[in-house]
């Protein structure tokens, strides 16, 4: 049986699944079950980079073609927000397997687990310690870090628990009526923020590197990935710049 394997696509043999045997006759048995890794990172950058795509034309059309039509003004808006909202939720989960990948190599105590269980620590600062125990980041770059992620996060919990607390409406820029928070929240320049800082994190982390080999190995594959699913291109990729830490 053929595999089909993806560029990035982490591949390896399990214990017992690769074998050479001996048999009485003289004949040689083998017996190879190949594992795959696939890392969907680079999926959900993928999803958020073709929305934001969409979420560009619809925020074009909301500009060429607003009027005094209230049903018009809410097509355009819902369209608008239906794609921005999942860039946003994208990047946040894009985030979260990063976390997941670099924590087996934090060094993380098991009394740092327990007190962000116990004092229910949001993810943005989780996120942010792992990447930071990691890279060893300076603190110029954490402090931007902080505020990327944290932002990203936010916006990404506001789409997902959602509320229907009553709030004041409130104007956004580009329009003259009053619009409830999501409509604004959930808008193209945020959708856009939110990707570019994404990218702008990953993309630090590939160039500078840390003493992890395997992360590094990692982070490679995920730009490998980004460069087939055509979310990059070849000279967006960042050479690697080895640093003292």
């Amino acid at each position: 049986m053929g595999v089909i394997l993806f560029r990035g696509m982490q591949c390896g043999f399990l214990e017992g699944d690769f074998t050479i045997t001996a048999m009485p006759d003289g004949s040689i048995e083998s017996k190879a079950i190949l594992s795959t890794a696939y890392n969907v990172l680079p999926i959900w950058l993928r999803i958020a980079s073709d929305n934001l795509k969409q979420a560009k034309r619809s925020h074009k059309r909301l500009l060429a073609e607003w009027s005094t039509d209230g049903g018009r003004q809410k097509r355009l808006l819902i369209s608008e927000l239906e794609y921005s909202m999942q860039v946003i939720v994208s990047c946040g989960i894009a985030l979260d397997a990063l976390y997941d990948q670099l924590k087996p190599y934090a060094n993380l105590p098991e009394s740092q687990v327990q007190s962000w269980r116990k004092n229910r620590t949001g993810r943005a600062k989780q996120i942010v310690e792992v990447v930071r125990r990691v890279y060893n980041l300076r603190k110029d770059t954490l402090a931007s870090f902080k505020k990327g992620i944290g932002e990203i996060i936010q916006y990404r919990d506001w789409a997902v628990h959602p509320s229907l607390v009553l709030k004041n409406a409130c104007k956004r820029p580009d329009i003259t009526e009053g619009v409830d928070w999501k409509f604004a929240a959930f808008r193209c320049a945020n959708a856009e923020a939110c990707f570019t800082s994404t990218m702008n994190i990953l993309t630090y982390l590939k160039a500078t590197q840390c003493k992890q080999e395997k992360v590094n190995e990692q982070i490679g594959h995920v730009f490998e990935a980004l460069l087939e699913l055509k979310v990059v291109k070849k000279k967006d990729i960042p050479e690697t710049l080895k640093r003292k830490q």
